[in-house]
């Protein structure tokens, strides 16, 4: 079975994947600059672990204060 976006509703494949660190949610992250998706996600410095995390777009829109944390990709 197809697994799809939660946040954007389209199909994942199995490279350009991740799982919201807030929600477990799965969605859109580009591991490659030619990869041929959009990002349903950010990636934040997490200050709890001290390392890099993922949100889905959701998320964030949800937790403005994670808005000075994220990393532009």
């Amino acid at each position: 079975m197809e697994e799809i976006c939660d946040v954007c509703g389209l199909p994942l494949d199995e490279k350009n994947v991740s799982r919201c660190r807030l929600c477990g949610r799965k969605f859109h992250m580009k591991w490659s600059v030619d990869a041929q998706i959009q990002n349903c996600g950010q990636v934040w410095f997490d200050k709890a672990s001290s390392g890099m995390a993922f949100a889905c777009n959701i998320c964030v829109a949800e937790n403005p204060e994670l808005s000075e944390l994220i990393i532009d990709t």
